[in-house]
């Protein structure tokens, strides 16, 4: 059964600066170290990645997979699900409404791994992934 999680945090940059780290997938593993291996496997008319391929340390075993990337209401939001790999479901969200000198970045995902994983290990992976995908962002952000 996937499990969801929803999470926001402000950060000091434009919906445009954000969407373009965000999208930088091959930069992720510089700033998220859960990300050990990143390739572009397909991208669309803009040069934007659509298929991409990870290998990420899931702490209970690297995972692999390829996610398909939709870019409908770019650069205020993308989406992702999952196309094949390790896990049985993995999808979701990054939404991004600017205000005067912040943008509220929201991000979303559901994941099944397709095992079971003990409750404190689960845990403990959704406080990574929304570290990775929040506070590290932010870091990468700002720190431009």
């Amino acid at each position: 059964m996937a499990e969801s999680v929803k999470d926001s945090i402000d950060i000091h940059g434009t919906a445009e600066d954000i969407f373009e780290v965000a999208t930088d997938f091959e930069a992720y593993p510089d700033w998220n170290p859960n990300i050990k291996k990143v390739e572009i496997r397909k991208s669309d008319a803009k040069g934007r990645p659509t298929e991409v391929w990870f290998e990420v340390d899931a702490k209970v075993k690297r995972l692999r997979y390829t996610l398909k990337y939709s870019y409908a209401g770019a650069p205020e939001r993308f989406s992702w699900e999952l196309l094949e790999g390790d896990v049985k479901e993995l999808n979701g969200s990054y939404a991004f409404d600017e205000f005067d000198d912040v943008t509220d970045v929201t991000y979303e995902t559901s994941i099944d791994p397709g095992f079971k994983v003990p409750g404190p290990l689960k845990r403990q992976g959704e406080r990574q992934i929304v570290k990775g995908a929040l506070q590290d962002l932010k870091k990468r952000v700002e720190s431009r």
